[in-house]
């Protein structure tokens, strides 16, 4: 079996400072790719001095899916695999390892993707994908790609995302606005919104963005609406109602029994919060975007361990 070409692609806005770094991490990859969106910094410049192949391209009104099908349109032919990477991603040593050796007959993996100073410390992504077959990206912002859901995991092909914090995210509430507004039946834009509500301490609008997205006849994945819900809690003088119901939409989740420990513990009931993280430390998966890292590792011990000096 012949070892499969691998493009590694993004749309790109004043990312001159990510660039270099970007590059060197994806240097094994066939094709380096990049299609600018506008910059007005050295972007362009920086790429071609890194070897990326880069062009630009108008997008107006701006959405995110129209700029990423750009970049994955723009690939070759003759590519085998795309491979789609943020400017503020990096590859990690060994990426390619099993991605030399997939089965000709899958079309789509997922990976890893890994943040620790963000809330949810590694998810699954599944964005590397086997040209020709039909995908493509949709939503104006936290797009996603349609198509064949992934045939195998690979292990050893792992992300990790290094935000530039000095960007501002001002845009991100205007286009879930619109996103909501455009594309009533889509019940993933109600989640975003509500939950960019709450970030913004706009607790009226997030409890009514939450609420419609609950009682959206598509809002079915119960992660997510566990999240939702422990949202909502934020925002009630009886939080635990919600939490207790956030669990009964997604019982395999950690977050929501963490959650309520904690509440037992302001109230001193330590053999009740104990009770609760025994619940929460059975339940080991946190391979989605709902994780909140504040549940899992150090942190989660150290909270076990303070229940337990108050038992002894």
């Amino acid at each position: 079996m012949s070892r499969p070409t691998v493009a590694v692609y993004t749309p790109v806005l004043n990312e001159a400072k990510q660039i270099e770094r970007w590059a060197e991490s994806a240097k094994d990859a066939d094709l380096l790719l990049m299609v600018d969106t506008g910059s007005d910094d050295s972007t362009v410049e920086v790429a071609k001095a890194c070897g990326i192949e880069i062009s630009r391209a108008w997008i107006e009104p701006f959405r995110f899916d129209d700029a990423r099908n750009v970049a994955m349109y723009s690939i070759p032919r003759h590519i085998d695999i795309c491979l789609q990477l943020d400017a503020d991603e990096v590859l990690l040593e060994g990426w390619r390892e099993e991605l030399d050796e997939v089965n000709p007959e899958h079309n789509r993996w997922s990976y890893w993707l890994t943040n620790n100073q963000n809330s949810w410390g590694r998810v699954r992504r599944m964005n590397c994908v086997r040209m020709g077959k039909g995908f493509r990206w949709e939503h104006p912002i936290h797009e996603v790609i349609k198509g064949d859901q992934p045939n195998a995991h690979l292990d050893t092909l792992v992300m990790e995302h290094q935000p530039d914090k000095s960007k501002s995210r001002r845009y991100v509430l205007g286009m879930l606005e619109y996103w909501s507004a455009e594309y009533p039946d889509d019940a993933r834009s109600l989640f975003y919104l509500g939950r960019e509500y709450t970030y913004r301490s706009d607790w009226k609008r997030a409890r009514i963005a939450l609420w419609q997205y609950l009682n959206h006849r598509n809002a079915t994945w119960g992660p997510e609406r566990g999240e939702a819900l422990m949202h909502i809690a934020k925002m009630d003088d009886n939080p635990e109602r919600w939490l207790w119901q956030a669990i009964s939409e997604a019982p395999e989740r950690r977050e929501p029994f963490v959650h309520l420990a904690k509440l037992r513990i302001k109230a001193n009931e330590w053999d009740r919060a104990n009770a609760l993280l025994l619940e929460a430390a059975a339940r080991t998966n946190q391979g989605v975007y709902t994780t909140h890292m504040d549940c899992w590792g150090d942190p989660f011990e150290k909270l076990i361990a303070r229940v337990g000096r108050h038992l002894k």
